[in-house]
């Protein structure tokens, strides 16, 4: 296991995200600095997590990369470009499948297409095509004939399946995906783990996880990136050395729970970092 910080020319891919030196400042009534010296690298194609203690700044994280917020200080890359806007390219999912409650889940998933760009200004004309589309990705996750269903008539997992579906149905260049499995039972969550992993082997998008569990991110990266407490900053970068595709029984293995000791002995230690 290796504490070095990835970079592309070991990984033979080149970097899609790119965070130099960042820091961010909320200002206001006890400001608080929440990322400080913070710099990460993920490549094109590469499942990343990010873990950490409570409050962090993994969340803050992911709102510098997706473009709905600006850093104080440093720089944010995406494909060679810096981001200085909200990005067209992002899928998000979070905890709450935040589905739309007066739209059947066929077009709570077709909600992107209808506000993203290039996807809008095409989508009467080839809402046929888009329709089969999203079919077909309800298919992929084992939710074939629910495209009719409201969210209120779906499961819990059954939601976030459908917030997976939404977040890629655009076909976007990077996944953020922020705590997606926390409210799930564990069952369930690890169901989704593989509709997951079988969902980006197959496209091969760019993922960044934010996760609390350790098992989760061993399980899913192919890197794992811890942050410091409050500010937070990568105080330590895991390659996860581990053949895919991967099944509930590797992680009773010897090799895959110590990877999780690893982590968790570095996020015991990020409050000491200075």
């Amino acid at each position: 296991m290796s504490s070095t910080p990835p970079v592309a020319s070991a990984r033979g891919r080149s970097p899609l995200v790119i965070v130099e030196n960042a820091a961010l400042y909320y200002p206001g009534a006890g400001g608080v600095l929440a990322l400080e010296r913070l710099d990460l690298s993920i490549n094109q194609g590469e499942f990343a997590a990010m873990v950490g203690p409570s409050g962090c700044g993994k969340s803050t994280l992911m709102k510098l990369i997706s473009g709905l917020n600006r850093p104080t200080a440093g720089r944010v890359m995406v494909g060679n470009v810096e981001v200085r806007a909200p990005l067209k390219n992002v899928g998000m999912a979070f905890q709450n499948p935040a589905l739309l409650p007066w739209r059947t889940t066929l077009e709570n998933l077709l909600l992107p297409l209808q506000v993203v760009r290039p996807h809008r200004e095409r989508f009467r004309q080839e809402r046929k095509q888009y329709v089969e589309k999203a079919q077909t990705l309800l298919a992929k996750v084992g939710l074939a004939g629910v495209g009719n269903r409201f969210p209120w008539e779906l499961s819990g997992g059954m939601q976030q399946r459908v917030s997976l579906c939404r977040a890629l149905i655009h076909q976007p260049q990077i996944l953020l995906l922020d705590e997606p499995f926390g409210a799930l039972d564990a069952f369930t969550r690890e169901e989704l783990w593989d509709t997951l992993q079988a969902l980006w082997q197959e496209q091969r998008f760019t993922v960044l996880l934010v996760t609390h569990d350790l098992t989760e991110a061993v399980y899913l990266a192919d890197f794992a990136h811890v942050i410091s407490s409050r500010p937070g900053r990568v105080i330590y970068s895991c390659r996860i050395d581990l053949p895919r595709p991967r099944g509930s029984e590797m992680r009773y293995t010897p090799v895959f729970v110590d990877y999780v000791h690893d982590l968790r002995a570095h996020i015991g230690r990020a409050g000491d970092v200075p």
